[in-house]
C-alpha cells in the first residue's frame, strides 16, 4: 500500500533529497506487492551520497542516479549484461523525472511501469505493518519523514489490528527523536528528561518544522508544567527546567507575596523562557513538580551528584536574580534550610534574652520550618538537637514563676526532689546534654551554647539544693518505693518480684536517669511496659551510697548492706542473700555475670544466654559497663543511647523476653557530662575526696548515715557539675549532683505479661516535652528575607462569620454547665454511644481526653496525651480510637489520629457542629 488509502489520509510527498532509509521504506512497498520485482524506479529531487547496493527482502539491488532517459536505458542495458548468474540481483533507480519524461520502453521494463513519487505515510504504513492509519496524523507531516528516517534504530512492531493512531505515532517519534518513552509523557517525566546531556541537542537536531508542534504536544500532554518546561527548551534552556522550577518556589511563593524584590525577579524569570511570562499558578506547580523530582521517594530519584548540581545551579539563578536572601522560602534547596537555621537562631538567642510564651511561639514555629525542609533528615544528630532546643525553651516557660508547669523550684525535701529530678530533670539533662557539639552553622551553635548555660545555671541552683536536702537525709535515711537507697533493692524490690515471676536485674553501671529515659524509647518498641506500684503508683527511683563510685555503690547495690568490695564480693554476696535465696529454687542460687563473662565470639555468652532461659534460674544479674566505659574515655564522638548502639543489650532483652523474665534496670551510681568543667584541686577520686582542708563552695562534707569509704564514714563531695578533681574525661562521677544519686529502679516486663499488685505506668514525659499547642505556623510571612531580625509571632485569625447562617445553629450551654457536660447530654452524644455499644469508652474517660486536647489547642503527641491521661503509651491509639466511635459522627474527622506523625488532634469547630454545642 505504497499510496495509502484515498480519502483517509492526505498523501505527504517526501521532499529533498531522499535518504538511504526512505528508499528503502518505498522500495520494500513495492516488494511487499510485487515480490518479483527487479527494477524499482523512484522520484529523487536530487542526487545524495547514496551506496553503490543495499539489500532488501534478502535481495541484491544496485542503486542508480539517474538524470536523464539515456542514462536510465544505460542502467537498465548494464543490469541485462550481468548475466545468468545475477538474476537476483535488482536495480533501483532514482531519478528526477516523472514516467511521462522517460520513454515508453523504459517505463515498460519498471515495477508496476511508473516511477514511484516517495509517499511518506506511505513509508510509515509499510513499516508499521499498517492498514490503515489514523486521518489526524495528515496533521504532521514532518512525522512520516522522521518515522522513516529512524527506521535505521530498528524495525517498528507491527500494529495491533493493522491500525497506525495517533498515539503510537507519537510515542515512536518521541521515543526515537528525544528518547522520551511514552505517547503523552507527564511533568515528572519531562523534567526529568530535560536534566539528561544530551536532551538540548537532540531537541536541536530535529527539523524547524518539527519542534513547535512538539513543544505543543508536550506541553498539552504535561499540563501547565509541561508548556513551561517546553519554553526552557526551544529558549535554549533545557537543562535548567528543574533549577528554573526550583527558582519558582522561592520567587512566587505564598508567604513571598508583595515582596517587591521578588516581584521584580518573577519578571526577570522571563528572559529564561523566551521573554513569556509566568503565571503565579502554573509556576507554584511547577515548583512543586521540581521538589518531586529531587524527593527521594520520586518514581525516577536523581544520583547525588545530579542532585547536588540541580541544587547549586538553582542557588547560582537566585543569586543571578538577586533574591538569594529569600532562599529560606524553598523546601527543598539546602541554602533554604542554612537560612531556616539562621532564623531559627535568631529565635532562640531572643528567647534567650526573654523567655515569654510570645517569643517561644517564635522558636517554634522557626523549629517548625526547619522541620518541614525535605533537606531536614529527621534522623540526624541537628534536628536531634534542633527537637531538644525547642524543648529546653518550653521547660524553661514552665519554670517561670508564671508558667503553669509543674516546677522543680516547687519540691521540698530529699524524696520530693529526687522525684522531681527523675520528672523533670533527667529529661532536662537529656535535651541539654544533646546540644553538646553545636551545629555547622555558627550562628546556631552558639544559640545552643546559650541555651545549655542558661539550662546549667537552673541546673545548679537544683543540685545545691538537692545536696543540702540530701545532707539532712543521710542522717536518717528511708527506705521507700519512690526513693529506694541501693543497698536496700535487692531485699524490698527483687525477692518479692522473684515470688511471682523469674526476674533479670540489669545494673548499668554509671547509668544515669537522663541516659535511661532516652533508652526507655527504645524499650517501648520493643515490646517492653514499664511498671508501677503502690496505692498512690509513682515511678521509683534509687539512691546511690557515698562517695557515688562503683567500689562503693555498686557492690553494695549487689550485696544488699553498704560496703566497699569488687566483682568478687559482689558475687558471693548476692548468691548468698537471704531474701534472694528465699526467692529462688531450691539448689539452684541467685547468680550475677560481670563484664568478662559477658560475651564471647558469638556475642552474649551461651552461658549468661542458658542462665537467663533456665526456668530454674529464678534471679540472675548481670553487669553492663557500656555506659561506664564510655565516660573513661576522651573521645568527642556523638553517642546516641539505643538499644542497637549498645552492644550485648539487645540480646540480653531478647533472651529475656524469650523467657518472659521480669527484667529490672536501674545503676550503682549516674554521671555528669563534661561540659566545659573546670579541674580543682587534687582528690581521691573524679568528684570527691576523704576530709581535709577548708571546703570551697562546691562541696559538701556527709558522714556516717550512707557514706562507706575505706578510710571511714565521712567524705567531701562536689554537688556542682562544672567541678572535677583529676584528668578531662567524658564524664565523671563521685559527687552528689542529683544526675550522680539518683539512679533509674523500673520495672519491665515483655508486653500482656500481669504483675500481681502492678499496674502499666504512663508515659514518663512532662507536657513540655510535646509542644504545647496546636500551631507550628510556618515563618510568618512578615519576614520574607533572610535578615538577623528575629521573626515577629504571627498573630492569630479570628474566626469568619458564617455569611450565610447556619442551618442548624450552635447552642451555648446553660449558665454554669460545662460544654463538655452538655455534650455528653446531647442526644448526638447518647446516640453514638448506643452506636459503639460495648467499644464506648466512659464518659470520665472522653472527657479527659477533651480536656487534655482542648487545654493544648487541640493537639498532643501520642506520649503527651498518654502522660496526661496517666495511660501507658501503646495503648492510646486503642483508646483514641475507641473514642472516635462516639466523637466521630459520620465518620466526619473530629477527632483525628495521625500514627505515622504521632499525633491525636480534636476538631473543635467540626466537634461543635456535629453535637450542636458550643465548644468554649
Amino acid at each position: 500500500m505504497a499510496a495509502g488509502e484515498a480519502g483517509r489520509k492526505q498523501v505527504t510527498v517526501v521532499a529533498g533529497p531522499l535518504s538511504l532509509p526512505q528508499i528503502e521504506a518505498q522500495a520494500l512497498a513495492v516488494l511487499d506487492r510485487a515480490s518479483d520485482a527487479r527494477v524499482i524506479a523512484i522520484q529523487a529531487k536530487a542526487k545524495a551520497a547514496w551506496p553503490e547496493s543495499i539489500t532488501l527482502a534478502g535481495r541484491a539491488f544496485q542503486l542508480r542516479w539517474c538524470e536523464s532517459p539515456l542514462m536510465a536505458r544505460e542502467a537498465l542495458s548494464a543490469l541485462e549484461e550481468s548475466g545468468d548468474g545475477q538474476e537476483a540481483r535488482g536495480l533501483i533507480l532514482l531519478t528526477p523525472m516523472a514516467s511521462r519524461d522517460l520513454g515508453g520502453d523504459v517505463i515498460a521494463r519498471l515495477a508496476r511501469t511508473q516511477v514511484f513519487q516517495p509517499d511518506a505515510w506511505g513509508m510509515v504504513q509499510q513499516l508499521f505493518k499498517a492498514r490503515e492509519i489514523d486521518a489526524r496524523l495528515s496533521r504532521f507531516r514532518w512525522m512520516a519523514q522522521l518515522l522513516v528516517e529512524r527506521a535505521s534504530m530498528g524495525a517498528y512492531p507491527p500494529v495491533p489490528n493493522g491500525f497506525l493512531d495517533l498515539d503510537t505515532a507519537w510515542r515512536h517519534t518521541l521515543s526515537r527523536c528525544l528518547a522520551l518513552e511514552a505517547s503523552r509523557p507527564d511533568a515528572a517525566m519531562l523534567l526529568n528528561w530535560s536534566l539528561g546531556t544530551d536532551s538540548a541537542g537532540v531537541f536541536a537536531d530535529l527539523p524547524d518544522a518539527a519542534k513547535p508542534q512538539i513543544s505543543a504536544w508536550l506541553g498539552d500532554s504535561a499540563g501547565a508544567v509541561g508548556t513551561l518546561v517546553m519554553r526552557c527548551v526551544v529558549a535554549g534552556n533545557t537543562q535548567d527546567a528543574v533549577p528554573l522550577g526550583l527558582v519558582c518556589g522561592v520567587v512566587l511563593s505564598p508567604q513571598g507575596e508583595g515582596v517587591h524584590e521578588l516581584a521584580a525577579a518573577a519578571i526577570r524569570l522571563e528572559r529564561f523562557m523566551g521573554d513569556k511570562r509566568i503565571g503565579i499558578a502554573d509556576g507554584r506547580l511547577w515548583a512543586a513538580d521540581a521538589a518531586k523530582l529531587l524527593s527521594a521517594n520520586a518514581l525516577t530519584p536523581l544520583t547525588p551528584a545530579l542532585r547536588h548540581g540541580v541544587n547549586e545551579r538553582a542557588e547560582a539563578l537566585l543569586r543571578d536574580l538577586h533574591v538569594d536572601a529569600y532562599a529560606h522560602l524553598s523546601d527543598v534547596l539546602p541554602l533554604g534550610l542554612e537560612q531556616r537555621l539562621g532564623l531559627l537562631a535568631e529565635a532562640l538567642k531572643a528567647f534567650i534574652a526573654d523567655p515569654s510564651a510570645a517569643l517561644l511561639q517564635s522558636v517554634e514555629r522557626a523549629a517548625s520550618s526547619v522541620s518541614t525542609h525535605a533537606y531536614a533528615d529527621a534522623a540526624s544528630t541537628r534536628m536531634l538537637r534542633v527537637k531538644m532546643a525547642v524543648r529546653l525553651c518550653r521547660w524553661m516557660v514552665t519554670e517561670r514563676p508564671d508558667g503553669k508547669g509543674r516546677s522543680t523550684r516547687a519540691a521540698t525535701g530529699f524524696a520530693a526532689l529526687a522525684q522531681a529530678y527523675a520528672r523533670e530533670g533527667a529529661f532536662v539533662d537529656w535535651a541539654r546534654f544533646k546540644l553538646i557539639g553545636g551545629d555547622d552553622l555558627p550562628g546556631l551553635s552558639a544559640a545552643f551554647v546559650s541555651l545549655r548555660d542558661a539550662a546549667r545555671r537552673k541546673a545548679e541552683e537544683f543540685n545545691a539544693a538537692f545536696a543540702q536536702a540530701l545532707q539532712v537525709w543521710n542522717r536518717e535515711p528511708r527506705a521507700e518505693p519512690a526513693c529506694m537507697p541501693v543497698e536496700a533493692v535487692n531485699e524490698r524490690l527483687i525477692a518479692p518480684l522473684a515470688q511471682q515471676a523469674p526476674v533479670l536485674l540489669l545494673v548499668a553501671d554509671g547509668l544515669s536517669y537522663s541516659i535511661f529515659r532516652e533508652l526507655g524509647e527504645d524499650l517501648e518498641a520493643l515490646g517492653w511496659d514499664e511498671h508501677i506500684v503502690g496505692p498512690t503508683p509513682t515511678f521509683a527511683v534509687g539512691v546511690a551510697a557515698l562517695p557515688t563510685i562503683t567500689e562503693v555503690s555498686r557492690t553494695s547495690l549487689l550485696s544488699g548492706r553498704l560496703v566497699v568490695g569488687a566483682a568478687a564480693q559482689e558475687k558471693q554476696a548476692f548468691s548468698s542473700h537471704s531474701a534472694l535465696v528465699a526467692a529462688s529454687r531450691a539448689g539452684v542460687a541467685p547468680v550475677v555475670f560481670h563484664k568478662g563473662e559477658l560475651s564471647d565470639s558469638e556475642g552474649l555468652s551461651s552461658q549468661v544466654r542458658d542462665a537467663i532461659a533456665s526456668p530454674q534460674q529464678q534471679v540472675v544479674a548481670v553487669v553492663y559497663n557500656a555506659v561506664d566505659d564510655h565516660l573513661s574515655g576522651s573521645n568527642q564522638i556523638h553517642v546516641r543511647w539505643t538499644v542497637d548502639d549498645l552492644r550485648l543489650l539487645g540480646p540480653l532483652l531478647s533472651e529475656a523476653r524469650r523467657a518472659r523474665r521480669v527484667v529490672v534496670i536501674t545503676a550503682d551510681h549516674g554521671h555528669v557530662i563534661d561540659d566545659g568543667t573546670v579541674q580543682r584541686g587534687h582528690g581521691d577520686g573524679d568528684r570527691w575526696r576523704l576530709p581535709s582542708g577548708p571546703l570551697d563552695g562546691s562541696e559538701l562534707l556527709f558522714e556516717g548515715g550512707r557514706v562507706k569509704t575505706a578510710a571511714g564514714d565521712a567524705v567531701v563531695c562536689s554537688w556542682s557539675e562544672g567541678v572535677r578533681h583529676g584528668a578531662k574525661k567524658n564524664g565523671y562521677h563521685g559527687g552528689v549532683s542529683a544526675q550522680e544519686v539518683v539512679v533509674p529502679l523500673s520495672v519491665f516486663t515483655p508486653r500482656n505479661m500481669t504483675l500481681k499488685g502492678w499496674q502499666v505506668a504512663a508515659a514518663p514525659q512532662p507536657d513540655w516535652w510535646s509542644p504545647l499547642e496546636a500551631a507550628a505556623q510556618p515563618l510568618a510571612p512578615e519576614v520574607p528575607a533572610f535578615s538577623r531580625k528575629p521573626p515577629r509571632p504571627k498573630p492569630v485569625a479570628l474566626p469568619q462569620p458564617d455569611l450565610f447562617g447556619a442551618a442548624d445553629p450552635v447552642a451555648p450551654p446553660a449558665p454554669g454547665v460545662h460544654w463538655i457536660d452538655a455534650l455528653q447530654a446531647s442526644p448526638a452524644y447518647m446516640a453514638q454511644k448506643a452506636l459503639a455499644a460495648r467499644v464506648a469508652p466512659a464518659d470520665a474517660d472522653v472527657r479527659a481526653l477533651l480536656d487534655a486536647l482542648a487545654a493544648r489547642g487541640g493537639k498532643l503527641s501520642k506520649a503527651a496525651l498518654a502522660q496526661r491521661l496517666g495511660m501507658p503509651a501503646m495503648r492510646i491509639s486503642g483508646f483514641v480510637n475507641a473514642a472516635k466511635r462516639v466523637l466521630n459522627v459520620d465518620q466526619a474527622a473530629v477527632l483525628v489520629l495521625d500514627e505515622t506523625a504521632g499525633t491525636v488532634e480534636l476538631n473543635k469547630e467540626l466537634l461543635a457542629r456535629q453535637f450542636r454545642v458550643m465548644v468554649r
